[in-house]
């Protein structure tokens, strides 16, 4: 039994394919690391509600609009972690009517950073209020440098896939020109 030709075009698509495949997950996870909310805001206007908001390199909502009266603090949360040995964490928490809120996407070994950031929004609660408010904690950097690796490997090989995917072409326009 004699063994078909072989052809470059159905190699070539085969090496597409399997690019364009091995693009995908990377190109998933560099999207869904750019696009976690690290970047929390608090603003407050004088006679005017705060508003506490989330940002991401892809986009920006709001988490909500607190009147000065379902304000009832600031505290620092700490860990509880039932590890022995385990470092403790802090992360600085507005107390509202409707529940705590995080003011910060990840924790911090650092417990004088977390209490100082808890005081000046506390300072200016407790203040008569005449100024705005505007602190923020930004902690989209990990998230770059994660999403950005994902997004530009998954970039590559999709380049890679595409010059596959032009000599697939390529390759059938010559076989089909070589056809009797």
């Amino acid at each position: 039994m004699r063994a078909p030709p072989y052809r470059r075009s159905r190699a070539t698509a085969i090496g597409a394919t399997a690019f364009l495949m091995l693009a995908l997950p990377f190109l998933v996870l560099g999207v869904f690391f750019l696009g976690q909310m690290a970047r929390m805001d608090l603003r407050c206007e004088p006679q005017a509600p705060c508003v506490l908001t989330r940002s991401s390199w892809l986009g920006q909502e709001e988490v909500g609009r607190y009147a000065p009266q379902d304000i009832l603090g600031v505290k620092v949360d700490r860990s509880r972690s039932r590890r022995s040995g385990a470092a403790p964490i802090f992360r600085p928490q507005l107390e509202t009517a409707s529940g705590p809120q995080p003011l910060a996407f990840q924790w911090t070994e650092d417990e004088a950073e977390a209490t100082a950031f808890a005081q000046g929004v506390q300072r200016y609660l407790a203040g008569p209020r005449t100024d705005a408010l505007a602190v923020f904690r930004d902690d989209r950097k990990a998230s770059l440098r994660v999403g950005g690796a994902f997004t530009g490997v998954g970039l590559l090989v999709l380049a890679v896939s595409l010059w596959l995917l032009s000599r697939t072409l390529a390759h059938r326009k010559a076989e089909r020109a070589a056809l009797p």
